[in-house]
């Protein structure tokens, strides 16, 4: 018990280096992935530390994802970071982002940037993310893929 009371500090910044080794790993574990699998020229904007709270259309309650974001040509991809849970959503079925604070009539608390896209011809359907900067996201979604419909 001496030996913590001594080196607590020593024994807090070893923990606290721990825990940003583990979150750059895990984030490099993803760039690694985005790389084998999208060109470079092909990617629009990545964020990493997001959470997406699932598709209105899901059943019950909302859900915490929480993994990256890409915009690319093709559309958008959120990848949950420790399971196989993936949203891909088609360029071409992207209608509206705007901001928002609910989800599934629920108060998130927290500002969201929500994306409403079809899901097939006759049902759409939306998903929301938690994300810095909402305003600047938006902006790169409609830029993307509103804008070039009109």
């Amino acid at each position: 018990m001496e030996f913590f009371q001594q080196y607590h500090i020593a024994i807090i910044g070893c923990l606290f280096l721990c825990g940003i080794i583990g979150m750059s790993w895990l984030t490099h574990k993803e760039k690694k992935w985005i790389k084998n699998t999208y060109k470079k020229e092909d990617i629009i904007a990545l964020g990493f530390g997001v959470t997406c709270y699932g598709l209105s259309s899901d059943q019950g309650a909302s859900k915490r994802y929480k993994g990256f974001l890409l915009i690319h040509r093709d559309g958008l991809l959120f990848k949950n970071r420790f399971s196989k849970t993936r949203f891909d959503i088609p360029a071409a079925s992207i209608k509206k982002a705007y901001h928002d604070t609910s989800h599934k009539g629920v108060k998130l608390y927290k500002s969201a940037v929500k994306v409403d896209f079809s899901a097939s011809r006759k049902h759409s359907d939306t998903i929301a993310f938690k994300l810095s900067y909402p305003p600047q996201w938006i902006e790169i979604i409609e830029k993307a893929f509103i804008k070039k419909k009109k």
